[in-house]
């Protein structure tokens, strides 16, 4: 059940009845689609569901238009479509009676929760007239629950849950709840937190808290996670968890390992793309031995840029796969989608052409900057920055980047001041940067006025004061020269983001971007055991190719673990695993969707930023 699942649509409609009704009245039309939507939200198809109540609330005025404008929004964030729901939120009116309150704060705290921002998802919530109406209960202490976890506060979490639980009356429910916090133990084992439990912590508590150190290795990497289950199983025995274990993780964990019996990888193994291709490859070999060889599925490997990559599929298919993993490049795998000749499923590893409609057996996996970019907008807006800077690449990539940037921003109300493209080939970006604060304005106003007075008298421009945030798109050589000149044109106290491209694990000069704020994948971030232990791993057998392509080799980690996810059809956000390139889900559109982690350069690290606000800079 969904944080908003048992809020009761309460709307009257009151109307005359007619001794003879010749046409419906605009109240029986209301009751209708009212009806409609609560049918369509029942069915799951939340979409739907919103569009009906849009259309309710189009028609009615003043208080009734707000009531179905929170309700799109609430189906709205079912349907995983937070940026519509954001906008119709935002054109709620400020003054909302009493009884939809707790509707709009739960909304809100969903939101803010889905965009990283706990701490305001738990500020939400405290909105919320005292007392809490009963059968708003369950869900405003699911949403806590779900927030301090995130927060890396899981001994809180648990609690809270446990509160929750005490409200709930049928063993579904009670069920549900314990996934909660099993799921929510696997986010804070990801930021790192503390399962230590707190004095006086029941045996249940403490019990939770212990199983939250198995958590995260069991969702991030559940080969070897049977036997830390099975050693909590064995010092908790009467733990009320036990049972969702045996019946729901266990279970669950062998849907999450049922490969094919053949899979066939196909990738550049020579040629301009060798490197690339072999960091991935040796990412999906390194996730596939780590099962028990009896259970290990025959993979076959094909060199596409050798054979071809349509070439390499055919043959593929011929030898008898199952599932095809690969190819890697743009232009492979839209040969591949344009090719009549998908007959298995295919997780590709990129992206088709824009103009291209991938055949139905065909999904997409890439380390998209473009979804970076929207990450982004979603952060700043977050972090309550709505006004800013753009400053990218002139060429195909920055465009691309600035095209998802600004759609995404400006659909959650923010707006772009002043922007620039710069040449990435360039030494020096001084006159871009001057240009963009506007420093060479205030030069110029400077200069007319010396001149109209015929005198000169000591002069500081000042940039311009109209932005919160700078949004940067830079490769890492370009990252190192574009932050420290900011810095020398007053532009010091400006937040600045970035996509994950800036930063470089390992180098030396990423002291050059103190301060800077970018998300990336829980394999260059994420101080955890799991991402740790592969991390490890990977610059002991590889090190040449850990400090240059470890992105790639997370990243063939991760086709390898979405596999089984593909064969047995676990589509959405409700089937997502906590993977190495970032929390990851299989949309309605055949696309995998990477939630990131997010992280501040500090002393020339990458510093886990969690949900919390970055009101810092410096």
């Amino acid at each position: 059940m969904t944080a908003l699942a048992s809020i009761i649509l309460a709307i009257a409609v009151t109307a005359c009845t007619p001794t003879r009704v010749v046409e419906d009245s605009p109240a029986v039309v209301t009751d209708r689609q009212v009806d409609q939507a609560e049918t369509l939200s029942r069915k799951g198809d939340f979409k739907g569901a919103a569009r009906t109540y849009e259309n309710l609330a189009a028609q009615s005025p003043g208080e009734l238009r707000d009531r179905f404008l929170l309700r799109a929004a609430r189906e709205y964030v079912r349907a995983d479509d937070t940026a519509r729901a954001t906008t119709l939120l935002n054109q709620v009116s400020a003054s909302l009676p009493r009884a939809d309150f707790g509707l709009r704060s739960l909304v809100a705290a969903e939101l803010a929760l889905r965009g990283g921002r706990g701490d305001r998802a738990l500020a939400e919530l405290d909105r919320i007239p005292q007392p809490i109406p009963r059968e708003l209960s369950p869900d405003v202490l699911e949403l806590r629950a779900r927030a301090l976890f995130a927060l890396n506060r899981p001994a809180a979490g648990v609690s809270t849950a446990l509160e929750r639980e005490r409200t709930l009356s049928t063993q579904e429910e009670i069920r549900a709840n314990q996934r909660l916090i099993w799921q929510g133990l696997q986010k804070s084992a990801a930021g790192n937190a503390d399962f230590t439990p707190p004095a006086g912590a029941s045996q249940t508590v403490t019990g939770w808290l212990d199983l939250g150190r198995a958590a995260l290795g069991t969702a991030r990497n559940p080969f070897s996670a049977n036997e830390d289950i099975a050693q909590w199983r064995t010092r908790y025995p009467s733990h009320p968890a036990n049972s969702l274990l045996a019946e729901d993780v266990l279970p669950q964990l062998n849907i999450g390992l049922d490969y094919p019996t053949q899979i066939a990888l196909i990738l550049p193994l020579s040629g301009r793309q060798q490197a690339a291709g072999m960091a991935v490859r040796d990412g999906f070999l390194a996730a596939l031995l780590q099962q028990e060889a009896s259970r290990r599925p025959l993979l076959n490997v094909y060199d596409s840029a050798e054979m071809g990559a349509t070439t390499a599929y055919r043959q593929a298919v011929a030898d008898g796969a199952q599932f095809i993993v690969g190819p890697l490049t743009k232009d492979e795998v839209t040969a591949i989608a344009t090719s009549g000749e998908t007959s298995v499923l295919t997780l590709a590893l990129n992206q088709t052409n824009e103009n291209v409609s991938p055949p139905p057996m065909l999904f997409q996996f890439s380390l998209d900057p473009e979804e970076e970019a929207r990450q982004v907008a979603q952060r700043v807006t977050a972090d309550g920055r709505m006004r800013g800077l753009v400053l990218l690449p002139n060429n195909e990539w920055g465009q691309r980047v600035f095209r998802a940037f600004d759609t995404e921003l400006k659909t959650l109300g923010g707006q772009i001041a002043g922007m620039k493209f710069y040449d990435p080939a360039a030494r020096d970006y001084s006159q871009p940067i001057t240009e963009l604060l506007l420093i060479n304005e205030s030069r110029a106003r400077a200069n007319a006025l010396f001149a109209a007075l015929g005198t000169r008298m000591e002069f500081e421009p000042r940039r311009r004061g109209d932005a919160q945030f700078v949004f940067v798109g830079a490769q890492p050589v370009q990252g190192r020269s574009l932050r420290p000149a900011l810095r020398f044109h007053m532009a010091e106290e400006l937040a600045v983001y970035a996509t994950s491209d800036i930063f470089e694990p390992d180098a030396q000069g990423n002291n050059d971007l103190e301060g800077v704020i970018f998300p990336d994948m829980p394999w260059v971030i994420s101080p955890d055991a799991a991402s740790s232990q592969l991390r490890t791993t990977l610059s002991r057998h590889w090190p040449v190719r850990a400090r240059g392509r470890g992105r790639l080799y997370a990243f063939g980690f991760d086709a390898c673990r979405i596999v089984p996810l593909l064969k047995a059809g676990q589509f959405g956000s409700a089937h997502a695993i906590p993977g190495m390139t970032g929390l990851l889900s299989i949309d309605e559109n055949g696309h995998v969707k990477r939630e990131l982690d997010w992280a501040k350069v500090s002393g020339g690290r990458a510093t886990p930023l969690g949900t919390a606000a970055t009101a810092s800079v410096r």
